[in-house]
């Protein structure tokens, strides 16, 4: 990691610490229980992540760490696999059923949001991608990017499933539509394609960082 993609990495973690803070300070003041929400847990483990990459980054910078450890390297892979999952759920999907509600489709951007539904996983992953590049994250460390998002889904199935019966849940439990069809057998189709998805954008992500990096050395030789 040469200098110049260091302080861009830190100055692209800085901003994004500083925006996570703030935007989750506006998000609670509509209640605890908007943390319910993968958008809000993503965005808060990405803002988290955020802020331990820039202590690291400023102990490298005063020469008091070499580099940045693999496992906070792996920890923001998974997270931005999460916070890039957000993105792209919004962008490809909700924002087309916020057109059908009557409502526009970039009603979904505004406020906070424009920072947990676009800013902040767009930054993560350009600093990940871009700048933090490594050839330590091995292709086994993929399957971790699936944690969060499994671990969510859980919750999601049992929330709905298990505190409501299926009618009352509909509308108000079941905000990512995932068994708005009716069938069971379709709402579980659409959690394998989900998991599927996110491992994908996860392998890609990990893909072209150790892409760029592989062509960073080659280049520098």
């Amino acid at each position: 990691m040469n200098k110049k993609d260091l302080y861009i990495s830190l100055a692209l973690n800085l901003i994004n610490f500083i925006a996570v803070i703030i935007c989750t300070i506006f998000t609670f003041k509509y209640g605890i229980e908007e943390i319910r929400m993968f958008t809000v847990e993503s965005n808060i483990m990405c803002g988290i992540v955020a802020g331990i990459m820039v202590v690291f980054e400023v102990l490298i910078v005063l020469k008091k760490k070499e580099k940045l450890p693999k496992w906070l390297l792996t920890l923001k892979m998974v997270i931005n696999t999460s916070v890039l999952l957000t993105f792209l759920v919004v962008a490809l999907f909700l924002g087309f059923v916020a057109i059908a509600e009557g409502y526009s489709y970039f009603i979904l951007f505004r406020g906070t949001n424009i920072f947990f539904h676009f800013l902040t996983p767009v930054i993560a992953v350009v600093s990940f991608v871009l700048f933090e590049k490594t050839d330590e994250i091995k292709f086994k460390y993929t399957f971790f990017n699936l944690i969060h998002m499994g671990l969510y889904t859980i919750f999601y199935v049992l929330n709905v499933k298990l505190e409501l019966t299926f009618n009352e849940a509909i509308g108000r439990y079941d905000w990512y539509y995932f068994f708005a069809s009716g069938n069971d057998f379709i709402s579980a189709l659409i959690i394998l394609a989900g998991i599927g998805f996110t491992y994908g954008i996860g392998f890609l992500m990990w893909f072209f960082n150790k892409k760029l990096f592989i062509k960073q050395n080659l280049l520098g030789k």
